[in-house]
Parts: C-alpha cells; sequence; structure tokens
C-alpha cells in the first residue's frame, strides 16, 4: 500500500463524506486505504459513516471518547499499511491529485519526513498552509509584529507558497499532513499530551531533530473549509484553554527552560498590549491573557522561572 489515508471524525458527518468522495475523484496512479477514525460516535455518525462505500480498502474506527486530534490519528496509525501516512481533516477537499503529488515527492526526497500542500479557501483564496519557523523567540516576537519579522525574511512565501517551488519549512498544518511511516516509528506519532494545537508543530519538530527536512509542495492543492468542523459554542467556550495549554506544552517538550522563559514572557507581553484595546479585540485578548496565565500550571517550573515566588 502507498498511502494511508487517515480522516478524524468528531461531528464532521455533513463535510467528511464529501472530503472522501473527493479523494476517489482526484486520486489516481496510487494505492490508498482510507481509516476514518470516529471519536466519541452517535448513531448519526454511525449510520452515515458506515453506509459509505468508497470502493478502496476502507476501515471505520470507533474512539469511545474524544481525545484529540492527535491521539485519534494515532489510533489511525496502528491499523495503517502505508508507505506514507496522510492525515486530512474532514473539512477539507481535494482540487488536484494531491495525494499522488505529494507522494511522488516523498519517493523522490528520501530526507523528507513530512510534506504537505497549499490551502485554499472555498473561493480559492490562499490560506494558513504552513509556517516556515517553529516556536520561540523570534516567533514571539513576529506575533507582537503582525508577523512582519517573517514577510520581511520570506515574503509572500511566509505561510503560503506562492514560488511553484517546494520549499523547506519549520512545520505544516495538520490539514494535509503526508509522513513517511518509518519516521513516524522512530519518533513517534502525535504526542497526547496536546488536545489540539501545536500538535503538527511537536511532531514537525521532533522530525526535523531527527534529521529530516519538512517541505511545502505547492503542486498540491487542497480546498481548507477551516472552522467549519468545530461549532461555535466549542470555539468560544474552549479554544483559547486548548490554544494556551497547547503553547505550553510545546516549550515545556521542545525548548530549554531558559528559553521557553524568554518566549513566553514576549507572549504574554503581546497579550497584556493587546487586551488594552476597547473593541472586541481587546476583550479576546483579555480571556486569552487569563488562559496563558493559568495553562502556566502545566509545566511549574516555567512558572517559576517568569513569576519568582517573591513576586506573587
Amino acid at each position: 500500500m502507498d498511502v494511508s489515508i487517515i480522516i478524524v471524525n468528531y461531528h464532521t458527518e455533513g463535510l467528511i463524506k464529501n472530503a472522501i468522495d473527493s479523494v476517489i475523484e482526484k486520486t489516481g496512479g496510487v494505492t490508498y486505504e482510507i481509516i476514518v477514525v470516529d471519536s466519541a460516535p452517535d448513531d448519526g455518525a454511525r449510520n452515515v459513516l458506515g453506509a459509505i462505500k468508497p470502493g478502496v480498502p476502507y476501515r471505520y474506527l470507533e474512539l469511545a471518547e474524544n481525545r484529540g486530534f492527535g491521539a485519534a490519528n494515532n489510533e489511525g496509525f496502528r491499523y495503517a499499511t502505508g508507505k506514507y501516512l496522510f492525515c486530512l481533516n474532514p473539512d477539507t477537499l481535494l482540487v488536484n491529485n494531491a495525494v499522488k503529488i505529494l507522494f511522488d515527492f516523498m519517493e523522490t526526497h528520501a530526507r523528507c519526513g513530512a510534506c504537505g500542500g497549499n490551502l485554499f479557501h472555498a473561493d480559492m483564496r490562499p490560506t494558513h498552509s504552513f509556517r516556515r519557523i517553529l516556536p520561540g523567540t523570534l516567533w514571539e516576537i513576529s506575533e507582537g509584529m503582525n508577523r512582519l519579522p517573517e514577510h520581511l525574511l520570506f515574503g509572500r512565501n511566509s505561510k503560503f507558497n506562492h514560488s511553484g517551488r517546494p520549499k523547506k519549512v519549520g512545520y505544516i498544518t495538520g490539514a494535509d499532513l503526508m509522513l513517511r511511516s518509518e519516521v513516524i516509528k522512530n519518533v513517534g506519532g502525535f504526542a497526547p499530551e496536546f488536545f489540539m494545537y501545536f500538535e503538527e508543530t511537536d511532531l514537525c519538530c521532533r522530525i526535523r531533530k531527527s534529521g529530516y527536512d519538512i517541505f511545502s509542495v505547492p503542486a498540491a492543492e487542497i480546498i481548507h473549509l477551516e472552522g467549519q468542523s468545530m461549532t461555535t459554542e466549542e470555539v468560544n467556550t474552549k479554544k483559547f484553554k486548548y490554544y494556551a495549554d497547547s503553547r505550553v506544552e510545546y516549550y515545556k517538550r521542545n525548548a530549554t527552560l531558559k528559553e521557553a522563559a524568554k518566549a513566553y514572557k514576549i507572549y504574554l507581553k503581546n497579550l497584556r498590549k493587546w487586551a488594552k484595546n476597547t473593541d472586541e479585540i481587546g476583550k479576546i485578548a483579555q480571556v486569552h491573557y487569563q488562559c496563558a496565565l493559568n495553562a502556566l500550571d502545566r509545566y511549574a517550573e516555567l512558572k517559576d522561572k517568569i513569576f519568582p515566588e517573591s513576586q506573587r
């Protein structure tokens, strides 16, 4: 088997069938299987997903509870037989033969541990497909300056590949992440500590540390209906906590305590600055800032480094 395509469902039955249909319609010249991992399924999901007849090897797996994006993909990895693992969001639609394009690139670039294509909005406007750098001091400085340093360094190609040529990047978004199976066996899958956000960033960081490169392959094109796989209520009540917890977890796992403290202080400074606004951005930043403070409970050493006991 060339490629195992793993799609995680969490109440996205209205989207995932279209994603699978696009895979079947657009993919050719490569052998593949589809593995759907259903997190906390209900009867509606079972009826919809159980009725899919893709005409290719297909496996439907149920998880008793929603353990997060990474853990669900890891479950799919356990059953995958492909030389490559392709994590594909349920809110995506293949524009072209992206699976074959990414497969061919991996086949001809032995040091590529992971790659992904260019992502587009539904109207084919470019959207966030990767980032050239990984979290750290430069990342946080760039965030505070509306990513101006990255734009100066990389021009139009800071988060979307306009060049028409493959480029090395820091990480590929989890919406369309193709992984070399042998590399995943060596470095492990997604870290289960990440429920949502930064899980692909952490995995790509570990792949890079193991000596492999991460590539953007712009010839592969995929529509990402970003945000439609999460309800409005979930976004409003949970996303800031998930994001803050995962950011701390990333620094805990991938940076020295000194580097983590330097970067996180800049992160908090940015949030305090934005929280002074009187508009909706300010209100969001206030919530985000509190979540960022609470998240430090996950990393006691970092909390002590940033806020010594004498300052509490």
